[in-house]
């Protein structure tokens, strides 16, 4: 027979940080993750319920994308600046709620949390991420230690835009999610693009190859005598310079400034992919209450894991 005593101190031993003195669920979400995917390069979706200030509920897919090595409290989600029905969703409420349910071991965890936007420099969203205190805890006063954190997020991003697939880094010039095509068909031609974010300078025969069509030829934008290609390049440019919006494919071509004309013959697939670039954000989620459910086990195993008002993790073995 268990006595009280030996049931609190398994609570007790619960209640510890995880090795690298992160939460416990740290440790036995990433190992539920290493397990059922492995090294797989499928993409893997969860579900996002929230509700909008209106109080009408939505429910969203987003795509995981890591957990944060730094600080294992934050999960890693990626989104495009573009997807309007995400990004309202959570600058309406930054509370929201994430179903994972496990293909291989028969388990699933519900995540209750925070969402933050760490979104290109340019970029203007609510809810910036956190101020990290192991980051930024030798900077003197606020603004120094907002400009270091602003600066490791940005190094994430970057970092995480590099570890992408070709074809999903083409995916963030694409228009808008869910919305009706209004461009033309030349606005889904770059079906793969490769990462420029460390080469200073890209030769013209480099923009052909980090460009590629599903056909395995060079992307139209590539060519400056293609006249849809060039309408496409404006409409691209003129988004990320802020200009006016492209002329559509029964007007008159505008002639281009010299200047974007110049950066257009020659690299224009540095301009497409800094646009893209742009468009890609890392979308952090901060769990504050989670629960762990495995029904391979018999009796099924429900673990609770909340956090108390003095910020401490507090675990909880709960009936199934």
């Amino acid at each position: 027979m268990t006595t009280p005593r030996a049931v609190e101190r398994s609570l007790s031993e619960l209640n510890l940080l995880g090795p690298d003195g992160w939460p416990a669920w740290t440790q036995v979400l990433q190992k539920s993750y290493k397990t059922n995917y492995g090294r797989s390069e499928d993409p893997v979706y969860l579900h996002l319920a929230s509700k909008t200030r209106l109080g009408a509920v939505t429910l969203l897919a987003v795509q995981f994308l890591d957990f944060l090595q730094e600080d294992g409290r934050y999960v890693m989600f990626q989104m495009s600046i573009t997807d309007q029905n995400l990004l309202s969703t959570i600058q309406s409420n930054q509370v929201g709620q994430l179903a994972w349910q496990m293909p291989k071991s028969r388990e699933y965890f519900h995540l209750t949390g925070k969402f933050y936007i760490c979104s290109a420099p340019r970029q203007v969203t609510r809810y910036s991420p956190p101020v990290l205190p192991h980051i930024s805890g030798t900077a003197e006063d606020l603004a120094t230690q907002r400009q270091v954190s602003n600066q490791f997020w940005e190094a994430k991003r970057v970092e995480q835009w590099r570890k992408l697939p070709p074809k999903i880094r083409a995916s963030y010039t694409w228009p808008m999610s869910g919305s009706t095509p209004k461009a033309p068909s030349t606005s889904f031609q770059c079906l793969a693009m490769e990462d420029l974010t460390q080469q200073e300078a890209v030769g013209r025969n480099n923009n052909r190859d980090s460009l590629m069509s599903q056909d395995g030829t060079p992307y139209p934008m590539s060519s400056p005598s293609s006249p849809s290609s060039v309408t496409s390049f404006r409409s691209r440019w003129n988004s990320f310079a802020g200009g006016a919006t492209s002329p559509t494919t029964d007007e008159a071509p505008a002639p281009l400034s010299p200047i974007s004309a110049k950066i257009r013959n020659d690299n224009p697939a540095k301009i497409l992919h800094d646009i893209a670039l742009d468009n890609f954000c890392l979308l952090l989620f901060k769990p504050l209450d989670i629960v762990h459910f495995e029904s391979s086990p018999l009796p099924p195993k429900r673990t609770i894991y909340t956090v108390d008002a003095a910020g401490q993790w507090v675990v909880t073995e709960a009936n199934p």
